[in-house]
């Protein structure tokens, strides 16, 4: 059950990062490199075979990083949002 939900979790995340990308490219060519990198991220979210609410909890930003795709901006970017959803590390 804790598997389905932290997948559940990566699905959610990875469809605000395809939001922020497409917010991106509205934006103009100035963000375009920072569109593809919330798109990489997303993908890169939806490849894991578990939870970043799992890897946050035993690897804290550190472990974020670790995700291919995934810098210090986006590991705090998700850090937030897990957060948001009562998700700390312990």
């Amino acid at each position: 059950m804790a598997g389905s939900r932290g997948l559940a979790i990566n699905r959610q995340i990875a469809r605000q990062f395809y939001a922020t990308a497409e917010q991106c490219e509205v934006r103009g060519d100035r963000y375009k490199f920072r569109a593809l990198a919330y798109r990489q991220a997303a993908v890169a979210l939806e490849k894991l075979d578990r939870g970043v609410d799992e890897i946050y909890r035993h690897g804290w930003l550190v472990g974020l990083q670790k995700i291919e795709g995934i810098g210090n901006r986006l590991a705090h970017t998700i850090e937030a949002e897990l957060k948001k959803r009562g998700i700390t590390k312990k």
